[in-house]
């Protein structure tokens, strides 16, 4: 994909080299459906004083190693569907395809170290309860409110692929943004405020669930002034400032400012995800 979105000579191959991508990353992602059903099938979770099975973890699709892989999937999807009759657009888009590609598999590693997160605590807990330490309790009712309140939760089946959705949409905005910039042309700016404007719906759909889950979630914390959250809400506040500033882009140099604000936008979006693993607090891995 990177080869033949930087080669000009390829050009013409570059929407079926997205298209292989896409095809090939489906392929995976129905390998790790596979592989959490099974997980659904055995691991229950056994109360160690009383015995009784409380319930089985069903762990969503895009959770610790498996969040840039289905960025990369539901990019290359959207990828396919950029109507672009000279095909300007899929250089910069193969780009960052390639390089959610590269981290999925060389950082994230889905199919070869899944959920290293919920499998060490699960079998820390397992193996406790098979020798019958007294530790098995407290892990048990660790991951009880985990399984309660985070993997068998509807929010966690709706929220973050409705984000990723919208992450996807805005990777394509940026890219027409940039050549808005390059080329001074209305019709990549039209591209770039389509696709914007279809990643902002589910963007604050999501943003909304979260709230009412965030509070019950994290009672006693101080969620709120966590830097991932924050920096969340300000990646919000650049897409709505994007989108109300365009209303107004016949008037004089607005255009300018309206490229300026899908860049930085971009770039606060790109903070969000990187806040989770490097800025402590609620919401976060650091």
């Amino acid at each position: 994909v990177l080869g033949v979105s930087v080669t000009p000579r390829l050009a013409p191959w570059r929407r079926r080299a997205v298209a292989a991508a896409a095809v090939l990353l489906a392929c995976g992602e129905a390998m790790l459906a596979w592989f959490h059903w099974r997980l659904y099938a055995l691991t229950p979770l056994v109360d160690p004083i009383t015995g009784a099975v409380t319930g089985t973890f069903a762990v969503p699709l895009w959770i610790e190693s498996e969040k840039l892989y289905v960025w990369a999937l539901l990019l290359a999807v959207l990828a396919l569907l950029v109507r672009d009759k000279r095909d300007e657009l899929l250089p910069g888009i193969g780009i960052a395809l390639a390089a959610l590609m590269a981290g999925a598999v060389l950082w994230g590693r889905p199919l070869t170290e899944p959920l290293p997160e919920f499998l060490g605590r699960y079998l820390e807990y397992a193996a406790a309860l098979a020798t019958g330490s007294g530790a098995a309790g407290g892990l048990f009712q660790g991951l009880e409110g985990s399984r309660q309140y985070y993997y068998n939760t509807w929010y966690m089946w709706v929220h973050p692929p409705m984000l990723f959705a919208s992450y996807g949409a805005f990777v394509i905005s940026f890219v027409a943004t940039l050549l808005t910039i390059a080329r001074r042309h209305s019709s990549y700016e039209r591209v770039a405020y389509k696709w914007a404007a279809f990643g902002y719906l589910p963007l604050t759909a999501g943003m909304l669930l979260g709230f009412p889950w965030a509070i019950m979630a994290w009672q006693g914390d101080s969620w709120w002034w966590s830097g991932k959250v924050n920096i969340s809400i300000m990646m919000w506040l650049l897409y709505t400032a994007y989108l109300h500033a365009r209303l107004y882009l016949r008037r004089p140099g607005v255009w300018k400012l309206v490229a300026v604000l899908g860049v930085l936008a971009f770039v606060a979006l790109v903070l969000t995800y990187i806040a989770t693993y490097v800025v402590p607090g609620a919401h976060s891995y650091a």
